[in-house]
């Protein structure tokens, strides 16, 4: 913080949710499908906004929303093609949206942020996950997994500034390991975000700088753990 007002306590936040879904074990219980829609009541949400400050113009501080909302769907089928191996998918609708608010903008001007939607809140999430697990012998098993995860644009500001947009990005991680039936041992050998794409995760502003927080590139690495 510049000031001490920008750490002003805010009110607790109450939140009324709604959800209905159905859970379904097909085909001899060799898919398993979830699927449930959801409705979130929020009234004094805490967000960080920025309120007018006669020296910095505007700062940054969690502030309450009078009323907001947001709703969705969210799935996840799981497919065992096999004894061995599996197959799992998830994707999760969501939309956000503010309510009836006026706040301050990054000029330290009154704004009206009626409809926008909420901060780091992507409109779409999904993942594919395949698992692999077989014995080698009595007492030595395999296993092997292949994960990606993607998620749609967001922004880390009311206002919708293109410097504060989260672009949309996917990674790529996997996994491949031996592992000793009484889950004594476990070594494995692991690559985490293989397309090494370039991504950010967060966003802030500091003393008129915009700063952007990079997730990992690609990296390789090897874990071995023992139970005693």
């Amino acid at each position: 913080a510049n000031i001490s007002t920008q750490n002003a306590p805010a009110k607790q936040e109450l939140l009324t949710a709604y959800e209905v879904g159905v859970k379904a074990g097909l085909f001899d219980r060799r898919v398993q499908a979830n699927l449930s829609a959801f409705y979130y009541d929020y009234e004094d949400k805490q967000l960080s906004v920025y309120f007018a400050d006669p020296i910095y113009t505007a700062l940054s501080r969690l502030q309450n929303v009078p009323s907001s909302e947001a709703y969705g769907l969210d799935g996840e089928i799981t497919w065992r093609a096999s004894q061995a191996l599996t197959f799992i998918g998830s994707a999760t609708l969501l939309h956000t949206e503010v309510k009836g608010y006026t706040g301050i903008n990054a000029a330290g001007k009154p704004a009206d942020f009626d409809g926008k939607p909420f901060l780091y809140s992507p409109k779409f999430q999904g993942g594919l996950t395949m698992l692999y697990n077989r014995d080698l012998t009595d007492s030595l098993g395999f296993q092997a997994a292949v994960t990606s995860r993607y998620q749609s644009k967001s922004h880390a500001d009311l206002e919708g500034d293109p410097r504060f947009e989260i672009k949309d990005y996917g990674l790529l991680n996997a996994s491949l390991g031996v592992h000793a039936l009484d889950d004594r041992w476990e070594l494995s050998v692991w690559g985490r975000n293989l397309t090494d794409e370039y991504y950010w995760t967060a966003v802030s502003s500091n003393a008129n700088v915009v700063v952007r927080f990079p997730g990992q590139p690609r990296t390789y690495g090897a874990s071995l753990s023992v139970k005693f």
